[in-house]
């Protein structure tokens, strides 16, 4: 199950688009079984979500929440996103919003699935996984928005 939640105003979003390409995110990361949410936020909201859960006095692009009992189970989790970094870094790298969602998207996913981003020999490999789900999606990510 999949729920979409969007408490922001800065981007347009579809929840049926959003909950397609998180499914097809699951799909080419083999995930049969998930139960996620996906919260839509702005910068101020981050920030205090990053402050109060992870004591960072920071906005940041992604929070991922995994909410399973033992690691084995089906995948279940938060993942929040800030819209305005999405707004930002798409700007930023000329990209368009709805790849820089999807990266986003991805991102928070990945980390469910235990991928870290602390240290380089593991943002080298979330990189290319992240890379590795975007080509799959291929022309589905400009459908986003």
């Amino acid at each position: 199950m999949i729920t979409v939640r969007n408490l922001q105003k800065n981007l347009s979003l579809s929840s049926v688009s959003v909950k397609n390409t998180i499914r097809n995110i699951l799909k080419a990361c083999r995930v049969c079984d998930a139960e996620l949410t996906v919260v839509f936020v702005s910068r101020q909201k981050i920030a205090a979500l990053n402050q109060r859960f992870l004591g960072r006095a920071y906005a940041t692009d992604v929070l991922a929440f995994d909410l399973r009992e033992h690691r084995r189970g089906p995948l279940r989790g938060d993942v929040i996103i800030s819209t305005d970094a999405v707004i930002q870094q798409a700007k930023a790298f000329g990209q368009s919003h709805a790849r820089e969602l999807t990266l986003y998207m991805i991102h928070g996913i990945l980390h469910l699935l235990g991928y870290d981003d602390h240290r380089p020999k593991d943002i080298v490999k979330m990189r290319k996984e992240e890379e590795r789900i975007l080509r799959k999606l291929g022309s589905r990510v400009d459908d986003l928005l």
